[in-house]
């Protein structure tokens, strides 16, 4: 049966092969952090919810 070794993250290279130590890399630009993608989504199912809503409440008044 094989070894196991534990789980080891790829090493960062740098643009002249050499390892750059993770201590030494820049932090993240956290302005754009923020996932704009999923308000949309929310939007888009609260667009929806509504106009179901308001399809139900039209055909009921319709048909009361």
């Amino acid at each position: 049966m094989p070894e196991e070794h534990p789980y080891e993250p790829m090493p960062v290279l740098g643009s002249d092969g050499r390892r750059i130590a993770r201590a030494d890399l820049p932090m993240p630009d956290m302005h754009f952090a923020r996932p704009m993608g999923a308000w949309v989504i929310v939007g888009a199912l609260f667009i929806v919810v509504v106009g179901l809503w308001a399809a139900v409440a039209t055909y009921f008044s319709i048909h009361a």
